[in-house]
C-alpha cells in the first residue's frame, strides 16, 4: 500500500509539474521572441519572430572573438526595434538572455552605430543551441573604436528581453 501511495505522489506531482509548465508557456505566449519593456512606464511589446522578420533587415559583415574570420550576420537594427515602446530620452538598456544573463548597454551605441539584433548567420538562422533566438552584433570590423572588450562584452546571444531604464 505504501509503493502504491508514493507512485500515486510522484504522479499528482507529475502532473501538478506539468500542467504548471504548460500553464506557464500558455500565460507567456509561446510566439513571443522579444519581449520590451520600459520600466518608466510599464509599457511592454512582445514581438514575434514575425515582427522582427518583417522588419528592414540588415547585414552587418565583422569579426568578433567570438567566431573565426568575417562572419555575416543579418537581423533588424537595433534602435528600430526599441522604437516599437514609443519611449524618448532613453540612457541605458538592460538585455537579458535566455539563462538570466543581462548587460546593461548605453542607447547611444544603437544610435551611434549600426547594430542589429542578429537573427541569422551567414544565412543560417540561429537556434536557442546555437546564439539565438538573437545575438546582439556590433560593426567592429568597420568601426576600429569598436574593437574593445567593452563592446565586446555586449555582444550577448540569446536575447530574449530588453528593459529600457
Amino acid at each position: 500500500m505504501n509503493g502504491l501511495l508514493t507512485v500515486g505522489r510522484q504522479f499528482v506531482s507529475g502532473v501538478f509539474v506539468f500542467t504548471f509548465l504548460l500553464g506557464s508557456a500558455a500565460i507567456a505566449g509561446e510566439d513571443v521572441y522579444l519581449s520590451l519593456t520600459n520600466i518608466s512606464d510599464g509599457t511592454v511589446v512582445n514581438l514575434s519572430e514575425d515582427d522582427l522578420l518583417a522588419m528592414e533587415q540588415f547585414t552587418v559583415l565583422t569579426e568578433n572573438e567570438f567566431v573565426d574570420g568575417l562572419a555575416e550576420f543579418t537581423g533588424p537594427l537595433a534602435r528600430d526595434v526599441i522604437a516599437f515602446l514609443n519611449a524618448s530620452d532613453i540612457g541605458m538598456l538592460t538585455l537579458t538572455a535566455v539563462n538570466d544573463y543581462a548587460v546593461e548597454v548605453p542607447m547611444s551605441d544603437l544610435l551611434e552605430y549600426d547594430v542589429i539584433f542578429a537573427m541569422a548567420q551567414n544565412g543560417t538562422r540561429f537556434s536557442v543551441r546555437d546564439k539565438g533566438p538573437i545575438w546582439v552584433i556590433y560593426p567592429m570590423t568597420e568601426n576600429e573604436e569598436l574593437q574593445d572588450r567593452v563592446y565586446n562584452d555586449r555582444l550577448i546571444w540569446q536575447l530574449v528581453k530588453v528593459d529600457v531604464l
